[in-house]
């Protein structure tokens, strides 16, 4: 009696190949054009089963954002460490930002600009900024003044983020109306950022 086999639902690495599909379409097509029906159709599965693996669009999007902005974390903190002096790893982090947003404008949006109505992903994603906030925050302390009060470099670091998100929204949204160019985007953050940190 020749084995079993699998169901659609038992397929090995179907999980992986919807997820791999919505990320193409993510980067590819954009948010907009990311629907289960289209997942399932680029994965080669039937709806139903991506909708076994992922309960809805929300879900399966969180689920690429979440990937997404660890492998960016990872991959920038990584590149930070093999800097050895303060000034260029916020340099480093400046352009890593500012390139995730304009490679990834949907992903950054989803992650850094809009406030999800989940509490559940608020909570994960709150999980994962905190980690990341506090080694910003770390790196801003290594540049002031070894007597600043943690409440002005808590400030400091608001100040930058803010100055970067801005940033990268001008530059996702209406770079031709205020004479953005990534270059130019990076060279304005830098130079505000170094205007807010030399103290």
């Amino acid at each position: 009696m020749s084995p079993r086999k699998p169901t659609e639902l038992e397929s090995p690495g179907l999980r992986q190949r919807i997820i791999d599909a919505a990320g193409r379409i993510f980067v590819e097509e954009g948010y907009d054009h990311l629907s289960m029906r289209h997942v399932a159709q680029v994965a080669g599965c039937s709806q139903m089963a991506a909708y076994r693996h992922f309960a809805n669009k929300e879900a399966l999007t969180q689920h690429l954002c979440a990937q997404l902005y660890t492998d960016f974390t990872s991959k920038m903190f990584r590149q930070m460490e093999a800097a050895s002096e303060a000034w260029e790893q916020i340099r480093i982090f400046v352009t890593a930002l500012l390139n995730f947003a304009v490679t990834y404008p949907d992903h950054y949006s989803l992650v850094f600009l809009i406030r999800h109505s989940d509490e559940g992903v608020i909570a994960e994603r709150e999980q994962l900024g905190e980690q990341f906030l506090q080694a910003i925050h770390a790196l801003i302390r290594k540049v002031l003044p070894d007597d600043t009060p943690v409440s002005t470099s808590n400030m400091r670091m608001r100040q930058v983020l803010t100055c970067l998100h801005g940033t990268a929204a001008l530059l996702i949204a209406h770079p031709r109306a205020y004479g953005l160019s990534k270059p130019k985007a990076i060279k304005d953050a830098e130079d505000a950022i170094t205007l807010l940190l030399r103290v």
